[in-house]
């Protein structure tokens, strides 16, 4: 494989990855979500203003941007396109490879310079408000951090083409820690003699495992199967809004679940309630999003103090978890076996929603308990109040529209 088809072979990757991200990007911003994400935002960019002007100078800005900014700077994947096939075909090329993975790392940077530039510039509020320096050190900050992020990025894939399996995992902690006390001592405003001395321990770290990694080849079965996870895990975001073929679901037994499916009553008019229910404990594509935004939301409230805000969270918390549950009615479609049941397609309809009505009035009941945790029930009450009536309206009105215009 020549030079020319290796820079043909990544320009055909980078093409095939951009119409993939559009083709399901047009279909996450043409609904309601869109409209939710910004109502949240603003609500959120409207408190946090608040919070900000009642910093005290001696809030700890420094510890919270180096924890925040390191971690960002520590998740710092390489983004190789790499394809299953790839292990047969392009390992012998592995050699004439290095123009195709440079430009993967570019790629890479390129993407992760933009949410690093979000996240400061959402932590610049709050580090002039306790500082008292402005907004004229941004651009400083920036390229400090973009530094940073290159640093991470090449360390990372050194690293990664060693054999030990848990190096990745020390890798990010060490990265971690590095880039977190690097950003702290720059806004902290510490001894620049300190701020040398880490930045020569980070460049002697980089070219140690630099110099080690020219002797070792690369992972491929790891570099694949991360490529494959996440992209899997785009899939499963766009699977919210639209069909999406290449998902490849996890389904695990979960027989400790099974006392939860004790109240579903033996008979035809409980066939797709079971179904349902089976589908919704088994898939994780379904049930370990459900945990997760159910624990983010409930951990939000329980810190959430004002009660629109909690009002907005909770809310907006509910909207995601019945929109992301609504392809789940669909997950059967291609199976023979289901128009073999003996009973009525509208059933199908209406076990599904009665299945979203009970996982949305459980969310709601964790919600204003961990919203009633921190000393304010009346949050709590009327967070129980809001959510309930606002699930009654997606699973009687909203839910099922949509379902119909599908």
């Amino acid at each position: 494989m020549t030079m020319n088809e290796i820079d043909r072979l990544w320009k055909e990757r980078f093409a095939s990855y951009l119409q993939n991200l559009r083709r399901y990007t047009r279909y996450i911003f043409n609904d309601h979500l869109l409209f939710v994400l910004i109502f949240g935002l603003g609500a959120a960019a409207f408190y946090y203003s608040r919070w900000v002007k009642h910093l005290s100078p001696d809030f700890p800005v420094a510890l919270v941007m180096g924890l925040l900014l390191g971690w960002f700077l520590a998740a710092s994947p390489v983004y190789t396109l790499l394809k299953e096939a790839d292990r047969v075909f392009l390992i012998p090329m592995e050699m004439r490879m290095r123009p195709f993975f440079k430009k993967a790392i570019l790629f890479s940077f390129s993407i992760q310079a933009y949410l690093l530039l979000f996240v400061l510039a959402a932590l610049m509020p709050m580090y002039a408000a306790v500082t008292g320096h402005g907004f004229g050190r941004f651009f400083g900050l920036l390229i400090l951090l973009l530094v940073l992020k290159m640093w991470n990025l090449l360390l990372s894939w050194n690293v990664y083409k060693l054999p030990e399996p848990y190096a990745p995992v020390f890798d990010w902690i060490i990265r971690f820690a590095l880039s977190a006390a690097f950003v702290f001592l720059v806004v902290n405003e510490a001894n620049l003699f300190l701020v040398v001395i880490l930045a020569v321990v980070m460049l002697g770290l980089f070219l140690y495992f630099y110099r080690l990694a020219q002797k070792r080849t690369l992972r491929w079965d790891a570099l694949i199967e991360r490529e494959e996870r996440r992209l899997m895990g785009f899939y499963r975001f766009a699977n919210l809004f639209a069909d999406v073929p290449e998902l490849k679901g996890q389904v695990k037994r979960r027989k400790w679940l099974d006392p939860l499916l004790a109240g579903i009553r033996y008979g035809q008019e409980h066939t797709y309630q079971y179904l349902f229910a089976r589908t919704f404990l088994r898939t994780s594509q379904y049930f370990g999003l459900f945990v997760r935004l159910t624990a983010i939301g409930a951990v939000l409230l329980f810190f959430s103090h004002e009660r629109v805000l909690a009002l907005v969270l909770a809310v907006v918390f509910i909207y995601l978890t019945a929109f992301q549950m609504i392809p789940m009615i669909g997950s059967h479609d291609l199976k023979i076996w289901l128009r073999l049941y003996p009973v009525p397609r509208k059933l199908k309809e209406t076990s599904f929603i009665r299945l979203l009505a009970v996982c949305l009035y459980v969310q709601t009941v964790i919600f204003a308990a961990a919203a009633a945790l921190n000393g304010l029930w009346m949050n709590g009450l009327f967070v129980l109040v809001a959510g309930a009536v606002f699930s009654w309206l997606l699973v009687a009105w909203y839910v099922p529209g949509k379902i119909r215009r599908q």
